[in-house]
């Protein structure tokens, strides 16, 4: 099933119309844990409002086993890409703190959850210290369950 078939996606795209409508310059942010489909449902959202999609696992410092970014150069992106009168989507596990350490906050923020995902040993620890202080399965905008089955 490819991403224009999933039927979750019809209530992103409906919820999101509104929220992008006219609107220059919104941060939209998914988050979620490894594996979940953050970077799918992006990207299909990108292609269908003709928006930019910041991938930030491009952002990651190889070989650090967790979620440690080239933080600088990301900032430097997302900066450019909100400075035009353009909506920008920002994925990544652990979204929020991301962007709180970046000094941006998001206008709207879907959680992506799967029962399918693969659970990451690595960064379990990491995920649940984060999921304990900004519970971004009840605090998002939008939350929406991907089946990839």
């Amino acid at each position: 099933m490819n991403a224009e078939e999933l039927p979750q996606y019809n209530d992103v795209m409906t919820a999101l119309t509104p929220v992008l409508y006219d609107l220059p310059g919104k941060l939209i942010a998914i988050d979620g844990h490894s594996g979940v489909g953050k970077t799918t449902l992006g990207r299909y959202l990108a292609w269908r409002f003709n928006i930019s999609l910041i991938e930030t696992d491009l952002f990651l410092i190889p070989s650090q086993g967790k979620l440690v970014y080239f933080k600088e150069a990301l900032k430097h992106v997302i900066a450019r890409r909100l400075s035009k009168p353009r909506p920008v989507i920002v994925e990544a596990v652990a979204v929020r703190r991301l962007l709180r350490y970046l000094e941006l906050e998001p206008d709207y923020v879907i959680y992506v959850s799967s029962k399918d995902a693969p659970e990451s040993r690595s960064l379990k620890d990491e995920i649940a210290s984060y999921d304990a202080e900004f519970k971004p399965a009840t605090s998002a905008d939008l939350v929406i369950q991907v089946d990839h089955g």
